[in-house]
């Protein structure tokens, strides 16, 4: 009878093999997961304080007051007058300069915020239908 009870312990014990044959997640698959949950969360919460932040300069027109080089290659800080402060970078390389210079003669302002598939996007407008659309990357604040 012991021998009977040690047989089923030892049964109940021993590792037991899945019946499916998915492997289990690898260390690094699980970080990949856990680091894409968190870029998807921060990326909503980052959207979401986008477009308020933005909600104000459109509707009231907030004119472009400086456009600055940001800490990172390729990416500027874009100032308006009330002191928001957006960090973007433009699909093409020169084309913020082409928005710099029409800031010397006219007013530049935001005129809406849409959601692409590469990030959401800034459109600025200045007279004579001119447009140019950037891809927010971040907010800033006033020096």
């Amino acid at each position: 009878m012991a021998v009977a009870v040690a047989l089923v312990v030892a049964v109940s014990l021993a590792p037991r093999r899945r019946k499916d044959d998915t492997a289990a997640p690898t260390p690094d698959q699980e970080l990949n997961d856990i680091f894409a949950a968190v870029d998807s969360e921060s990326s909503a919460a980052f959207i979401h304080m986008l477009h308020v932040r933005t909600h104000e300069l459109i509707g009231r027109k907030v004119p472009v007051r400086d456009i600055r080089a940001a800490p990172t290659q390729k990416v500027a800080r874009i100032a308006f007058s009330n002191g928001d402060i957006v960090l973007a970078t433009s699909q093409t390389p020169g084309d913020l300069v082409l928005m710099a210079k029409a800031m010397l003669v006219t007013s530049v302002t935001l005129s809406g915020l849409t959601e692409t598939e590469h990030g959401p996007m800034l459109r600025f407008v200045w007279n004579y239908g001119h447009v140019l659309d950037v891809f927010a990357v971040g907010l800033d604040q006033a020096d």
